[in-house]
């Protein structure tokens, strides 16, 4: 997938989770009910983005926007993560005043922080599985 493509899925599902909370502040319940329609919508995105990520890329832009806040997260407060002997990511606490990160790859280096470092991780992923 380009980065463009990418890029357009995942403001397009942000400017839809944005909205979605407005009608909801109208009363306008869209999870909920006879029309609910956010069912719908996160599988249309969840398999875009697993059609050519696999499950594990689906895994990493959730986490992505719920966990780091679309790279807004402010990690100073919060551990960083390395792939540890087993290929499990663990938390790791690091030195004060250091840039932390939510995540990092096998080398230490910072991944998923930003819309275009997400799109580059999974496109690693995408070259393993083929």
């Amino acid at each position: 997938m380009t980065y463009e493509t990418f890029s357009k899925i995942l403001e397009s599902y942000r400017k839809f989770d944005k909205n979605t909370l407005k009608y909801h502040s109208l009363g306008i319940d869209l999870g909920n009910g006879k029309y609910e329609i956010i069912t719908q919508v996160e599988t249309i995105f969840a398999e875009s983005i697993e059609s050519h990520y696999g499950k594990e890329g689906v895994e990493w832009v959730g986490w992505f926007i719920w966990e780091s806040d679309w790279g807004n997260r402010d990690w100073s407060k919060y551990p960083s993560y390395k792939l540890d002997e087993n290929g499990k990511y663990v938390a790791v606490e690091k030195p004060e005043g250091e840039e932390k990160y939510g995540a990092h790859d096998e080398n230490g280096n910072p991944i998923c922080y930003s819309i275009e470092s997400l799109w580059e991780y999974l496109e690693t992923l995408k070259v393993k599985e083929e």
